[in-house]
């Protein structure tokens, strides 16, 4: 089980990098244009904020399931805390930026795009947090 744990976090880590990377560099093109993102574009960002979604949560799912099959969660240490705080950073803007994306979709309208902009910071800063501490953790 722990092996199948950990080609689903594989796989999620993969996704997540995958959809942060592309639809931040979306973003930042679609800010820098001052304008709407043609239709095609537009929805490219909602599919890939979608996958990045499910890659989180798979990620959290995958890593609970691993923490608490190979660890006594008690006795890991501060790092691992810190991990986990790193990934409730990612796992909130995420949510946000999903919540944002999915509202914006039925209504019609282009989501506040500083407001994802600054969503996307905190989560990436997350990511940081998250990946250092947890080389820290389990090293």
């Amino acid at each position: 089980m722990l092996i199948v744990l950990k080609i689903i976090h594989m796989f999620g880590l993969f996704a997540g990098g995958a959809a942060g990377i592309g639809n931040g560099l979306l973003l930042k093109k679609v800010i820098d244009s001052k304008a709407p993102p043609p239709p095609m574009v537009a929805q490219t960002m909602g599919i890939i904020g979608k996958i990045g979604f499910a890659a989180v949560i798979l990620l959290w799912l995958s890593g609970l399931g691993m923490s608490a099959l190979s660890y006594e969660i008690g006795a890991l240490d501060w790092t691992y805390w810190v991990k986990l705080l790193g990934a409730t950073l990612v796992l909130v803007p995420v949510s946000m930026m999903t919540a944002i994306a999915l509202k914006a979709e039925r209504s019609g309208t282009p989501p506040d795009l500083q407001r994802m902009k600054r969503l996307s910071s905190i989560a990436r800063a997350g990511v940081g947090i998250a990946i250092i501490f947890g080389v820290l953790a389990f090293n």
